[in-house]
């Protein structure tokens, strides 16, 4: 598997985190229909960073993606 490129928030220009809000929204809204190897390998990536405790994050990226699991996306 290629490196994954580090998206680290302190280093991104404004507009660059507005696309990976957008980017990260759109995954959300989808992310019960992708398979879940597809699922494990996005959140492995999203919890790889060194800038933030690992652990915590994988947590809160748990209980978001489960309190959102009905959402459409749609705002």
């Amino acid at each position: 598997m290629p490196s994954a490129a580090r998206y680290e928030p302190g280093e991104l220009a404004e507009a660059e985190r507005r696309v990976l809000e957008c980017l990260g929204a759109g995954v959300v809204s989808e992310w019960h229909q992708l398979p879940t190897q597809v699922q494990r390998a996005i959140f492995q990536r999203a919890v790889s960073g060194e800038a933030y405790d690992a652990m915590q994050l994988k947590t809160q990226i748990a209980r978001f993606l489960h309190d959102h699991k009905g959402d459409s996306g749609a705002r």
